[in-house]
């Protein structure tokens, strides 16, 4: 399946589930679009891992109007502007490790036992 779908997917289906259930749906949802599109295991990694990031990063500035980026800028001694990325960044690479894990379990080797 082309990258460009699965990428798209990814984005639809974050924004749509993080409006019921919690942060970590992200992680099954990239396993699985990952699984199921039968990616490389670098493009399992990178598609979720950007799909998520620019998902997160537009979601937190369309929606914060920069009032908990202020609160963890303090918290963790950080300007204002970068904690924003960073949680974009963590949730990326949950989704980047998860998709990896859904393309390489969907990987088959071919071998003497199974042909």
């Amino acid at each position: 399946m082309n990258n460009s779908i699965l990428f798209v997917s990814i984005c639809i289906l974050t924004v749509v589930c993080s409006l019921v259930a919690p942060w970590w749906i992200i992680a099954p949802i990239s396993f699985t679009v990952a699984y199921l599109g039968k990616m490389k295991s670098a493009a399992g990694f990178g598609v979720p891992f950007l799909a998520v990031f620019g998902t997160w990063l537009l979601a937190i500035y369309l929606s914060d109007n920069g009032v908990v980026a202020e609160l963890m800028g303090k918290l963790l001694l950080l300007p204002n502007w970068s904690t924003p990325i960073l949680s974009a960044c963590l949730g990326g690479l949950v989704a980047g490790f998860f998709g990896l894990s859904g393309a390489l379990f969907s990987y088959r080797r071919k071998t003497w036992v199974n042909g």
